[in-house]
C-alpha cells in the first residue's frame, strides 16, 4: 500500500502496530476466552493520542484525515482484535457523531472523555420490527413543557461493550425521516434498563435497551436535521468495520502461510500442492483488492467527494465478504486445528467477522444502495422509486 499512503501514514500504522504488539500482543488471543483489560488498553491508546486521531482539535483530537484512523484500526486488528473492536467504536462511533453535530457543552461531556479513554459509548439504531427499515423506528423522544425530553421504546439488538457509559440512541420526535433524531442517554438514568448481555456469533454479545419514560435534558439531544444527515456520518463507521475485518484477514493469512510451509503431508509441505497454492493466492488477492477499495472510500470521505457514500457501501461489501472467505480458507487449510477454539484463534476470528455482513447495514441493502446510485435514483423498498 506504499503507493497511495504518505510516509507519515506509513509511520503511523507502524507505530500503532508496534504499540499493539508490545502492550496487547501477549494476551491478544486469550481474549477469545474472556475479554479482559479493554479499558486499560483504551486508556493507553488515548495516552498516545490515537483515539482522537481524526476528531477535530476543538474537541481534543488531532484533526487528521480519517484515513489515518482507518490505518490505526487496521493495525490494531492485526494484533489484538478485541482491543481493535472497542477502538473502532470509540474512534468512529457515537463520539464522532457528537463531534460533528453537537454543541461545545456536549463535546465536553461526551467527546473529550472518550478521546481521553475515560468513557465508553455505543450507538443504538436497530429495533424490532423496523430492522433495516430505519425510518420505521418507533422509539420516541417527546419534548415536555419544562424543556426536557421523554424517551420511550425498545432497541434490539444493540451492541454491548465493556460497561458502556452512554448510548447514542436514534429516536423519533416527528413524522417522516426528517423527524428522526438522536439523543444521548447515560447508563443509570432512571427508566433506562439494559438487559444482561446475550450471546451471538460474535463474542462481544448484544443486549436489549428499554426506555420507559426516561427523562433526558434538552442538552442531551443532538441538533440534527433528520436521519439522512445522521447517516451521512455513517460512511466512516462502515469503513472502520472494513479496516477491522481486514486486520483479522492479515492474521489469518500470516497463520496460514506459516502452517502450510511447516505442515507435512505425503512427504511434502502442504504448500507444495497446487490446490493449496491457489487458496493462498486467492486469500492474497481478495485482501489486496478489498484494501484498495477501502482506502479509496475513506479518501473520498476526507476530501468531500460525493461518491463517498457509495464507495463506503462498496468497501463494506468487499472487505466483509473478503474477510469471511479468507478466514474460511485459512480454517480449511488448517483442518481440525482451524475448527477448534482451543487449538487456534481462527474459529473465533470467523465469528468476529461474519456478523459485519449484517451489522452496519446488510450486504444486501448496500448492494441496493449501490444500484440506486448507478441508476441515479433512490430506491424506495416500499415499492416506489424516487
Amino acid at each position: 500500500m506504499a503507493l497511495i499512503l504518505t510516509d507519515d501514514q506509513q509511520t503511523l500504522a507502524a507505530e500503532v502496530e508496534k504499540l499493539a504488539v508490545d502492550a496487547f500482543g501477549p494476551a491478544a488471543f486469550d481474549q477469545r476466552f474472556e475479554r479482559r483489560g479493554i479499558r486499560d488498553n483504551m486508556r493507553l491508546l488515548a495516552h498516545h493520542g490515537y483515539i482522537g486521531l481524526s476528531m477535530p482539535e476543538e474537541v481534543g483530537g488531532s484533526g487528521r484525515p480519517y484515513l489515518d484512523t482507518i490505518l490505526a484500526i487496521e493495525a490494531l486488528a492485526r494484533v489484538c482484535p478485541a482491543t481493535a473492536e472497542s477502538a473502532l467504536m470509540a474512534m468512529c462511533g457515537p463520539a464522532m457523531f457528537v463531534a460533528r453535530w453537537g454543541t461545545p457543552e456536549q463535546w465536553e461531556s461526551f467527546v473529550r472523555p472518550v478521546v481521553r479513554g475515560e468513557r465508553f459509548c455505543w450507538i443504538s439504531l436497530t429495533e424490532e420490527p423496523a430492522g433495516t427499515a430505519l425510518t420505521d423506528l418507533e422509539t420516541s423522544m417527546e419534548v415536555q413543557p419544562d424543556g426536557t425530553y421523554l424517551v420511550n421504546g425498545r432497541k434490539r439488538p444493540s451492541g454491548v461493550g465493556e460497561a458502556d457509559d452512554y448510548y447514542l440512541v436514534f429516536a423519533r420526535r416527528g413524522p417522516g425521516s426528517a423527524g428522526i433524531g438522536a439523543v444521548l442517554v447515560e447508563r443509570g438514568t432512571p427508566g433506562f434498563v439494559t438487559s444482561e448481555p446475550r450471546s451471538w456469533m460474535g463474542d462481544s454479545g448484544w443486549c436489549e435497551l428499554a426506555f420507559d419514560d426516561v427523562v433526558v435534558p434538552a442538552d442531551h439531544v443532538l441538533d440534527v436535521p433528520g436521519i439522512s444527515a445522521l447517516l451521512s456520518s455513517y460512511s466512516v463507521e462502515r469503513c472502520a468495520a472494513g479496516a477491522f475485518v481486514l486486520g483479522l484477514s492479515d492474521i489469518a493469512i500470516r497463520l496460514t502461510v506459516d502452517y502450510v510451509r511447516d505442515r507435512q503431508q505425503f512427504g511434502h509441505s502442504l504448500v507444495d500442492f497446487q490446490m493449496v497454492q491457489a487458496k493462498l493466492a486467492d486469500m492474497y488477492l481478495r485482501k489486496e483488492q478489498a484494501q484498495l477499495l477501502l482506502y479509496e472510500a475513506v479518501k473520498a470521505y476526507d476530501v468531500g467527494d460525493p461518491r463517498a457514500r457509495t464507495l463506503s457501501s462498496a468497501a463494506k461489501i468487499a472487505t466483509t465478504t473478503a474477510a469471511c472467505e479468507i478466514i474460511d480458507h485459512a480454517m480449511q487449510l488448517h483442518g481440525l486445528i482451524g475448527m477448534s477454539p482451543d487449538l487456534s484463534p481462527l474459529e473465533w476470528m470467523y465469528r468476529l467477522v461474519r456478523p459485519y455482513r449484517v451489522a452496519g447495514g446488510t450486504t444486501d441493502i448496500h448492494r441496493s444502495m449501490i444500484a440506486g446510485a448507478m441508476v441515479g435514483r433512490r430506491i424506495d423498498h416500499r415499492g416506489e422509486s424516487a
